[in-house]
């Protein structure tokens, strides 16, 4: 039997696993989907309302130059507090190699590795302007208008599932679509690789022009839609650390990234529309993400997914493709980490507050503006070189669906029943969740059901 466009059409609903809504509330819809969300009953928020507060008078576009991997690069106390760092990893490997738990040469070639892909964008085309690979090119299809789903009978409703469904193709855990704030997007461009590293170049929007320069980068407000990418770490490397096995995690999550969003990025431009990749550079990844309903934000200042948590790291591509927006969404995450303190408890360099909400941060790295708890990302990267993950692996949002007690805790999310949430959070903790998974334990795993996703725990 032929397939007709739209049955084909079909199939990529079928992939991203529609979610079912189960009931309507005040500010939008119930929905689940054990493949999307984990388990959890997830909130749709309608007529654009959004999970988090701004203060519209104070929140500004924010430096790159600020944020604590260009301090890295011009910061002459980062520079003298990273020397040191530098030396302590090389006394890991070379002197207490084979001797010190989670650091040894076998630890140390898997993160080396996985680091290969992530180093690459840095210094290649994967997150180019204007890059379009050979195929892309070769078959002629840049010479084409742009395309217009009515040629397949789509609507653009059904076009963006599309789009959503060749990202997760090319390899994101989740994609979603939002409206671009330019809030987002970094105030000016800042360095970190060439031998000005102070210099910085205004992010402008003049006319229509696309271009990176000497003086400036031109990014059209026609380009006005990003496709925010989640990407899964490994769940038992993230669980090894603050050894380098989650060191391994993170930087495999930095090279999907680049690959992905770098081919994503050319699947647009194949049909005629303009498209930006970006890993941490160009602007905010976080908020991207939040908008295009990818999650909240947690106490860990990080993006709390309803089937990760907080174990996802997060691509973009910018495009003037006109996408149809996703809904935000709410799943319980601020008011269980008001009460749940996992993530500071176990923050070894204290990076993570303890208090309340508030409109500012105490680091320069912190942007004001936004309701949230504000983290210390100095004290964050000098402990491990920003890999550790101690707030990823003892947060319960982390944890596989896999238990009585799990389900127990996210049951009492979706009810908002704070008193609940302390004692399972107590529970959680007394079942042993959370622990470090030494390398040794590692090691003997079957290496094809280490992705949490691919198993049944």
């Amino acid at each position: 039997m032929a397939m007709d466009r739209r049955n084909f059409l079909g199939m990529f609903g079928a992939g991203l696993a529609l979610p079912r809504v189960v009931a309507r509330t005040e500010a939008g819809v119930l929905v689940e989907s054990e493949a999307e969300y984990g388990g959890f009953l997830v909130e749709k928020l309608s007529g654009g309302a959004v999970p988090y507060e701004v203060d519209a008078s104070v929140l500004k576009a924010m430096s790159e130059k600020a944020n604590v991997f260009s301090r890295n690069a011009w910061d002459p106390v980062r520079r003298e507090i990273l020397d040191v760092e530098e030396d302590v990893g090389h006394r890991n490997l070379v002197e207490l190699e084979g001797r010190e738990p989670n650091q040894t040469r076998l630890d140390y070639a898997l993160m080396a590795g996985a680091w290969r892909h992530a180093q690459n964008g840095q210094t290649s085309n994967d997150y180019g302007w204007n890059t379009v690979g050979g195929m892309v090119r070769g078959t002629g299809l840049m010479e084409l208008d742009r395309w217009d789903p009515a040629e397949l009978n789509m609507t653009w409703e059904e076009a963006s599932l599309a789009v959503r469904h060749a990202a997760q193709f090319y390899g994101a855990s989740q994609a979603g679509i939002a409206e671009l704030n330019r809030l987002w997007l970094y105030s000016d461009h800042h360095s970190s690789t060439q031998e000005d590293r102070g210099r910085a170049i205004p992010v402008l929007d003049e006319d229509d022009r696309f271009e990176q320069t000497e003086d400036a980068w031109y990014i059209p407000g026609s380009m006005n839609r990003v496709v925010a990418l989640a990407f899964e770490e490994d769940y038992h490397g993230i669980c090894n650390s603050p050894g380098r096995l989650a060191s391994a995690a993170v930087g495999d999550g930095y090279s999907r990234m680049a690959v992905t969003s770098s081919t994503l990025a050319d699947f647009i431009r194949a049909l005629g529309y303009r498209a930006l990749p970006a890993g941490n550079g160009v602007g905010l990844s976080i908020p991207m993400a939040v908008d295009a309903g990818l999650g909240q934000i947690g106490r860990q200042g990080l993006l709390m997914t309803p089937k990760y948590g907080p174990r996802v790291r997060i691509a973009k591509v910018i495009t003037d493709m006109p996408l149809v927006p996703n809904e935000r969404i709410e799943f319980g995450v601020t008011e269980f980490c008001d009460v749940c303190m996992l993530c500071a408890d176990d923050c070894r360099s204290e990076s993570i507050t303890k208090g309340p909400r508030t409109w500012e941060g105490t680091s320069p790295s912190n942007n004001p503006g936004v309701l949230k708890w504000y983290v210390k990302p100095e004290g964050c990267y000098d402990f491990n070189g920003f890999s550790c993950s101690n707030c990823k692996r003892s947060c319960p949002f982390n944890k596989p669906n896999n238990s009585w007690l799990h389900r127990t805790i996210r049951a009492a999310i979706q009810g908002r029943i704070r008193p609940a949430d302390a004692a399972m959070v107590s529970l959680d903790q007394a079942s042993g969740y959370g622990n470090q998974v030494e390398d040794t334990e590692f090691w003997k795993m079957d290496g094809s059901k280490s992705i949490a996703s691919r198993e049944k725990m």
